[in-house]
């Protein structure tokens, strides 16, 4: 029986290192406004990513309509759904309000610095920055 109290506090001591207290490894959290999609600035739009990293959800604003995705995090990767959003009508913003969907569709992977959050795709562009809200 004795034995079995230094083997249980080993196994024990070696999970909690394991466990990651890097709050960057669930990938990005909270709340976000767009600051840009590709070079354009779209800061006046208010377009929103609030991320719920516990569950993989992400929803928010476009320019005229609110929206909801998934998303998957594997170290800097990061794949999103496609997304779904209401449908209303949105002359004013209707490309840049796609442009916003194609970016999210289009990322695959991410940089999460000084609450500054950068998607780029596969070319390693960028694709949208947003500043923590």
């Amino acid at each position: 029986m004795k034995a079995i109290w230094p083997t249980l506090i080993l196994i024990c001591t070696v999970i909690a290192a394991c466990k990651s207290t890097d709050k960057n490894s669930l990938g990005p959290q909270g709340s976000f406004e767009v600051q840009t999609i590709k070079r354009d600035s779209v800061a006046v739009k208010e377009i929103t990513l609030n991320f719920n990293a516990e569950n993989g959800q992400l929803n928010g604003k476009g320019v005229c309509n609110s929206y909801s995705s998934t998303y998957v995090v594997s170290g800097k990767n990061i794949k999103f759904s496609p997304a779904v959003s209401t449908k209303m009508m949105c002359p004013e913003g209707t490309t840049l309000e796609y442009n916003f969907f194609q970016a999210l569709q289009n990322a695959s992977s991410y940089t999460l610095k000084r609450g500054k959050l950068t998607l780029y795709n596969a070319e390693e562009e960028v694709l949208l920055s947003a500043s923590e809200d």
